[in-house]
């Protein structure tokens, strides 16, 4: 029988420790049939929580720590969580769920949230799996269909980076032949997780960090831009300021906004998202290109 996976693991290690169980990593290995580094693996991640888990009297075993009751803080996060699962919604709703009524076992939530993600409740086994290969810095192979094409290709060696989330949908970021690839999620399939380990570049990880959108190039020099908004949005880039801006206020009410992309849509992506409230002062050469993109949508 295979082990359990990771999220069924870490409910059975809280509900057993809850229930006043000193449990073994040794014996819970052997029980599910799995290794003690994973094991290990799933303590060190729950100890890293709000949960009272300590190591028992003997200094081998684990416990619950005695009248540990959860923080005003970490129940507001726990409904946060409960409400943000919920948008996602499907299988990976079900299962979060399960964990978060673990932690607290009523959960009534004054949290309305509303973000746009796709559900990946198909692939929570995958992502699990790509997990573990980043934990433990383990290259991967899968078969990955391209958006717009009609069969899969194969990828050897791939060095796991992120599961990251832009604009809603999951990606993998990840280094395959000395390229920064962001393989979107859903579009792969047959994963293995290789003993070979990689060396991770984590200046890869401190680029992506400064991203706006999915089209951020990690190979790329940064390029500033300066953008006149209108002062009917400019309340909007103060109460929830991109990454790295720098805001300056006009007299007329208006704003200069600086960022750095590394790629145009970048820049494009978010003055869509604005029109007809926001513009490229420099380099100018932006601005002309992105009228000359509305020029052929209106024809």
């Amino acid at each position: 029988m295979p082990p359990p996976l990771q999220h069924i693991r870490h409910n059975q290690i809280l509900e057993r420790l809850k229930n006043s169980e000193k449990l073994s990593i040794t014996e819970l290995a052997r029980e599910w049939n799995t290794t003690t580094k994973t094991v290990q693996r799933d303590f060190n991640k729950l100890m890293e929580g709000n949960y009272g888990i300590v190591r028992a009297e003997d200094g081998k075993r684990f416990t619950m720590a005695k009248n540990h009751t959860t923080s005003r803080s970490a129940r507001t996060a726990i409904q946060m969580l409960d409400s943000l699962s919920s948008d996602i919604g499907g299988e990976f709703y079900t299962k979060a769920q399960s964990a978060l009524k673990k932690l607290q076992n009523h959960i009534e939530s004054p949290f309305y949230t509303r973000i746009d993600v796709e559900s990946i409740s198909e692939k929570l086994d995958l992502i699990e799996e790509l997990d573990n290969a980043i934990l433990e810095r383990k290259t991967v192979s899968f078969d990955y269909k391209p958006t717009h094409s009609d069969s899969y290709k194969h990828y050897d060696a791939v060095q796991p980076y992120k599961i990251i989330i832009f604009n809603g949908f999951w990606y993998l970021l990840s280094r395959y032949h000395n390229h920064t690839i962001k393989f979107y999620i859903k579009s792969l399939q047959n994963l293995a997780v290789h003993d070979e380990t990689f060396q991770r570049d984590e200046t890869l990880l401190q680029k992506m960090e400064k991203a706006h959108t999915i089209f951020f190039d990690t190979e790329a020099k940064p390029v500033e831009v300066t953008l006149l908004l209108r002062k009917t949005i400019v309340v909007y880039f103060e109460r929830k300021p991109i990454r790295g801006q720098h805001l300056k206020k006009n007299p007329d009410g208006t704003a200069e906004l600086t960022i750095e992309v590394t790629h145009e849509d970048e820049l494009f992506d978010l003055m869509k998202k604005w029109l007809p409230y926001i513009r490229v002062l420099e380099p100018e050469i932006l601005q002309h290109k992105f009228e000359r993109i509305l020029r052929e949508y209106l024809i």
